[in-house]
Order: structure tokens, then sequence, then C-alpha cells
């Protein structure tokens, strides 16, 4: 099987990008591994019922069970005519088929009878299967799914999204994102020190496809043109707002740097407000008449916070500020986690009784430091973004505050506690850990809820080091700043709610469907073959 794999990727195979020399000895590893299975249930098979004697038994199992779900996976994934994908699916079966006719001495003519029913079989199921996936999915998504499903794999196999991100964009809805940014500025030199992106985009829907990079993208923007730090909170949002493109990424970015030519700059701030509740704990601070709001439920377990609490909020603090830009610090997970409806009233009443006290106060001169560094040994698999650590460090009236923000999708419970102590080993008052919830770390491992959330694994001292010395470089940069913010609402194209409901049907049940099929046409198929074969 390795050997005849082998020649066919040489010969033509290498010519599909998803058959790549690894992926080629993978599929001869499952089908090697499937027939060791079926041999060992052929042999304790014919154990119980000397009739069906062995070896026999097992080599026509074993066909019956390898060529529909070989055929399967290579029609479905290769671009290969149709000539070239049939080779590769039958060589392989076919002479293992006749090595048992040579060296065990089997009958020559049961073996070429089963593998030709077990190839028509495993044929007709890979085409019968195929044709029904794609008028179904052509009914839910209008267009191929067999097409989207093999772009899928081309960005999870080998990085590269455009055409998936196509397909997306057909599925996709036009939104427009409430976002706010908040720009900090030197007032020695009325150079861009440091800006926040609060939006509620969600940054999915995986690896580096739609608004995944949108958080990193953006921290490289600011740095590489304007030496600055920049720092993208999770805004509160759901999977139904992933962007579905690279190129819209690019106009949210773009919106902010074309806006704050034109913003309005102000010298005052108000001291941050934390508000406390039994579930949920929420800090507020006002920057040039909007506020700044950030929500959590940690040490308790947190998750997407709904849009529907920005319409609430918005609609309770009507009149209060020009705008209210809503974090979801997605700071704490021990699991699998839903936001119940305990815990998001919990964050509603703690968020407003923290801004209702923020629109009382009087703002003030006010300083801003930041920072920005890459923790040393972590990668994606670890559950750290290309974006590291930033932090952004507020002074008003002496109280010194840290906007710590991870690039990660979501955080180890508790390990939130332990930064803010190590942040307050360092003079700050108080402070907020925040995670980018950034969808470039999903899918790469084998993990129980599919990434590690932010010191899950590596060393959790050494990633803890990394964010304090990032603080204490914000601590040591403190200057006086003003700030400007804008906000508004900028025109995308996201996944929306009832694209992201039929893409997740269609999976689900292609998947039942597969599953089901696949196991009667084996049993049936393979009960025929023994009754008629053995």
């Amino acid at each position: 099987m390795f050997v005849s794999d082998l020649v066919l990727y040489f010969g033509f195979m290498k010519e599909d990008p998803l058959f790549f020399l690894r992926r080629c000895f993978a599929s001869s590893l499952a089908t090697i591994t499937i027939w060791v299975l079926v041999f060992l249930f052929g042999a304790i098979l014919s154990l119980a019922l000397p009739r069906f004697a062995f070896p026999a038994v097992a080599v026509i199992l074993g066909l019956y069970a390898t060529i529909p779900i070989r055929a399967l996976a290579i029609y479905s994934m290769s671009r290969l005519s149709f000539l070239k994908r049939s080779v590769f699916t039958l060589t392989g079966p076919t002479l293992t088929g006749l090595a048992v006719i040579v060296v065990v001495g089997m009958s020559a003519a049961r073996i070429v009878t089963a593998l030709l029913l077990a190839s028509m079989a495993g044929l007709a199921f890979a085409f019968t299967m195929i044709s029904v996936i794609e008028r179904y999915g052509r009914r839910a998504i209008g267009f191929s799914p067999i097409r989207m499903f093999r772009a899928f794999l081309t960005d999870w196999l080998e990085g590269r999204s455009d055409e998936i991100e196509s397909y997306l964009n057909e599925l996709g809805v036009e939104t427009e994102l409430d976002t706010a940014a908040f720009v900090f500025r030197r007032k020695s030199t009325a150079s861009v020190k440091g800006i926040m992106l609060v939006s509620n985009f969600h940054p999915g829907p995986f690896l580096n496809v739609g608004s995944s990079v949108l958080p990193y993208l953006f921290q490289s923007v600011v740095n590489r043109r304007l030496n600055a730090v920049g720092l993208v909170p999770h805004g509160v949002s759901g999977h139904e707002l992933n962007l579905v493109s690279k190129e819209q990424t690019a106009r949210v970015i773009e919106w902010v740097l074309v806006n704050m030519g034109n913003a309005h700059y102000d010298g005052n701030a108000t001291p941050v407000t934390r508000t406390r509740n039994e579930i949920a704990t929420a800090t507020s601070q006002a920057f040039d008449g909007c506020a700044l709001v950030t929500m959590t439920t940690s040490p308790y377990d947190m998750e997407d916070v709904p849009t529907e609490v920005t319409n609430r909020l918005f609609g309770l603090t009507h009149g209060k500020f020009r705008h209210v830009a809503l974090v979801d610090a997605h700071n704490s997970l021990t699991g699998p986690a839903t936001m119940t409806p305990e815990k998001v009233g919990a964050l509603e009443d703690a968020a407003l009784a923290s801004i209702q006290v923020t629109a009382e106060q009087s703002p003030t001169s006010f300083k801003v430091g930041v920072a920005h560094r890459h923790p040393s040994g972590f990668t994606l698999k670890d559950g750290i973004g290309a974006g590291g650590i930033s932090v952004i460090a507020s002074e008003v009236n002496g109280q010194r505050f840290a906007y710590i923000n991870m690039d990660g999708n979501n955080m180890i419970q508790g390990f939130r506690e332990e930064i803010l102590d190590a942040a307050g080993a360092l003079g700050f008052d108080d402070g907020e850990v925040m995670t980018t919830d950034t969808h470039m770390v999903n899918g790469i491992v084998h993990a129980r809820l599919g990434y590690h959330p932010i010191g899950e694994v590596g060393s959790r001292n050494a990633l803890l080091n990394d964010v304090t010395e990032t603080c204490r470089e914000a601590m040591a940069t403190l200057e006086p700043c003003d700030v400007g913010v804008i906000a508004g609402q900028i025109p995308v194209t996201t996944l929306g709610s009832k694209s992201l409901r039929g893409v997740m049907n269609l999976v689900y049940r292609v998947s039942k469907w597969t599953i089901v099929a696949l196991f009667l046409m084996v049993a049936a198929m393979a009960t025929l073959s023994l009754l008629f074969l053995v």
C-alpha cells in the first residue's frame, strides 16, 4: 500500500495541492489501519463461526471496509481527473488483494470477484454521497459544498485563504459595525502613541480567514505606519459577526487610519470606576465624551457576550456619552461554557452601575504609557497569537490603571487575577486583563476546546514575567497625552446568523448521512459477499 501510493504520488498525485507526500502516506496509513482492525475482527469471526475461514473472510471484509472510505475521501478532496482519482483509489487495495492470492494461495476467483464488487460498490457509494451532498448543499448555501470543503482544506492545510474567503463572501450579508477607536497622542509632539480599537466584529471564523487576523493586523499596521502600539480587545460580538475576508478586515483598519486625522483631540479623562456584584465586574473610564467599558465574570467562566447587551446598554445610557465602547474581556475559562441569562444580566448591571458613576465625574488631565512584546517561546499552538502582549496604561489624578491585552482566545481561570496582582506589585492601582479572542489559534492543536486558552500550556511563570515586564515598560513611558475618539459605524460584509446556521446545519446533516450510509453499505455488501463468496 505504501509503495503503490508512493509511486502514484510521484506519477501524478503531486499535481494536486491537497495530496502532498505526507498526505498520501497518511491515506495509506489510514487504509492499512482499517484493514488491520478488520483482520482482527475476521480472525475472531472465524473462531466463532468455522465456516468463515481465515484469512479469506478478513480480506473480503477489508475490501468492503476500505474502498468506500478511500473513494469518498479522494473523490471529495482531490481536484484531479476522474481517471487519476480512480487509479489512486483502487490501486492499493487491488495490489493488496493480488498479494494475498500469491502469498496465501487463496482462490483467485473469490478475491477478484470480491474486488470487483467492492470497487463498484465503493465508487457508487462515493458518487451517490457526493451527488446528494451537492444537491442538498446547493439548496442550503447556494453553491457547491464540495468545492467549499476543498477550499477549506486548502486553507487549513496550506494556509491559502483566498478561495474559502470567496465562498464566505457569497454567503455574507451587509452589516454595520459599531466601532470606536481611542487615539492617544503625546502632548509634546502630537505624535500618536497608542490606539485602542473597540468594535463588535468577531475575530473569526478560524486560522487566517476573515477577521481572525484583524487584531494582529491592526497592531502590525499601527506599529509600522505610526510607530505606535495598537490594541484590539474583544468587543461584544458573536460568530455571526465574523468578517468574511481580509478585504473587509482592511476596510476596518483603513477607516480608523483615515478618520483619525480629522478627530477632535481632548486633553482630559476621568479616573477609572470599578463596580462589582456577585457574578460580574466592570470598569468605566471617559475619554473625549466617550465611555470605555470593560466587563468580565472572572473568576467564573465567560464566553462571547451576546450582542443584545450592546443595544440594551446603549439605550439605558443614552444622553450620558456620545458613544459607549463595550469590551468583553473574555478572560476566564475552564471548559465549554455558555453565557447564561444570569451572567448576562449581572454583566449589564455591573456595566451600567460603572457608567453611571463615570458620567458624574469631572474629567481632568491624564498621562498615557504604552508597551508591546511577544512572549518568547510561545506560538499559536500554545494559544498565543502573533499579536502577543499589548498594554496601555493611564494615569488620572494619581490613579494608575493598566489595560492589558493578550492575543489569544480566552484565558485559563485564575490567570487574570495573577496578572493583576503582578501589576499591582509594580504600582498600578487597578487594571483589567483582556484577550482579543483571535481564532488564529483555533483548529491547529488536538485540545478539548480545539485551542488552548492563554495560560493552559507552556510555562505560566514565564508568560507572567513577560506580561509583568510589558506593564513595567508601559508605566515607565507615562507622559501627558490627549485623546481623540473616532466613533461610528463601518459598512462591512459579515457571515451573518442565517448563513452561519445554514453552514452548520449542512455540516451536521452531511456528517450524519455519511456515517449512516457508509455503515449500512459496508454491512450490506460485506454480508452478501460472505454469504455467496466464502
